[in-house]
């Protein structure tokens, strides 16, 4: 067989679209995660039953198929498997450890004051007990270190018992069994996909991030593009992101970006996952902006150079996720009339008649809308009228 095989970490309808890129480009693909019933599965050329955070197990898969490539697409927990395979087989790849130091939050802290970067004030624990010296009057975000679709994230402030509380509840999410405890900044939160190729960005597209308030979960429910932040401001988003990956060690790849702008204008990077965003950030950036990510974590997974050029000019959109405020038996949605032409794709992961629960993380997300506005007036139109989700009680 002479066709290039690619080993593919995920077969969930986010990994669809890089599966169906590598299939038009001829590569012979295998598809590998523990959920035989994963779409993704169905297109590939094989598929194999590991655990895509199971590293010895998917290095199995990758030396029975001698792979010539491995990757993953908006895929946190897949992440450090695939930089460990990569390592283990001299494939192209990012390091295990830059990997580590970008997807374990404890760990990402450090790197940033290392790096001399803006850095909220943060704790680690491995446990309930809180430090001596934390101010148990101010606002904190408590997350484990090592979860992903913001499962075990909460916003806590007022008393030591509730912020023990969320403590407990985010080490039950965590793998390693650690959290972080960081300051809560006030302001505005940016977000979106980027691009890093020689330790430089040659891509980028941010937007407003939005969030869920009816619970403490703090979770994204939008990002609407192009972020309305200031030029200043977004110039030291970019230019801090650069100085992470740089002192990461990870040259070449995607990142998904989170970052807040304090009151006075000052920037704060929260994440750097050297993934794609979820909830098909990179299928809408591409629709807005022309880069096509897929093609590009694929030419970067065999080594190969990425170009952008042929970029136009950068259109306005939304993504919207698609969650119910309590729990019931999910109907269906209803698109306001106002965004019904904007919409341009729509996924449900709930049928009709499914239970659904309150939104406290991406394991509880509905549906995601993808929208291209003629105008950022899409991003008000969102605010005033967004989708429905329509329940019945149970």
């Amino acid at each position: 067989m002479n066709q290039k095989k690619l080993l593919v970490l995920g077969g969930s309808a986010f990994q669809v679209p890089l599966i169906e890129k590598a299939k038009a480009m001829g590569l012979y693909v295998i598809t590998c995660d523990y959920l035989p019933e994963n779409p993704g599965h169905a297109l590939a050329d094989e598929y194999q039953n590991a655990s895509t955070t199971d590293k010895e197990a998917v290095l199995e898969v990758a030396k029975t198929y001698q792979i010539d490539a491995i990757t993953t697409f908006c895929s946190d927990p897949a992440v450090p498997t695939v930089a460990f395979v990569a390592e283990a087989l001299n494939l192209p790849g990012p390091t295990l450890a830059a990997v580590e130091l970008l997807t374990e939050k404890d760990k990402f802290r450090k790197l940033m004051q290392l790096a001399g970067l803006n850095v909220p004030a943060c704790f680690t624990l491995n446990n309930s007990e809180l430090p001596d010296n934390i101010d148990d009057t101010q606002r904190y975000i408590v997350k484990p270190v090592d979860s992903s679709g913001s499962k075990g994230i909460t916003q806590s402030s007022g008393t030591r018992e509730s912020l023990s509380a969320a403590v407990e509840y985010a080490l039950s999410f965590s793998r390693a069994g650690r959290c972080i405890i960081e300051e809560f900044i006030d302001g505005s939160q940016v977000h979106g996909d980027a691009f890093i190729q020689g330790g430089k960005i040659i891509y980028h597209y941010l937007g407003d991030h939005y969030f869920f308030t009816g619970t403490n979960s703090f979770i994204p429910i939008s990002t609407r593009w192009p972020a309305s932040i200031s030029v200043e401001a977004m110039e030291s988003v970019i230019t801090q992101v650069e100085r992470i990956v740089q002192t990461a060690g990870y040259t070449d790849g995607p990142v998904n970006i989170e970052a807040r702008i304090d009151g006075k204008g000052s920037a704060y990077i929260i994440e750097v996952g050297p993934r794609n965003g979820g909830n098909f950030v990179p299928i809408i950036q591409q629709r807005l902006s022309g880069f096509d990510f897929t093609q590009a974590v694929i030419d970067m997974a065999f080594g190969e150079q990425v170009g952008c050029e042929t970029l136009a000019e950068f259109k306005p959109g939304a993504h919207y996720i698609l969650h119910a405020e309590r729990e019931g038996i999910f109907s269906g949605i209803e698109v306001p009339e106002s965004i019904s032409e904007e919409l341009f794709y729509k996924h449900l992961f709930k049928e009709v008649d499914d239970v659904v629960k309150p939104y406290t993380g991406s394991n509880q997300t509905i549906g995601v809308c993808l929208f291209e506005g003629q105008s950022k007036e899409l991003h008000k139109k969102l605010t005033k009228a967004p989708p429905k989700v329509l329940t019945e009680k149970v």
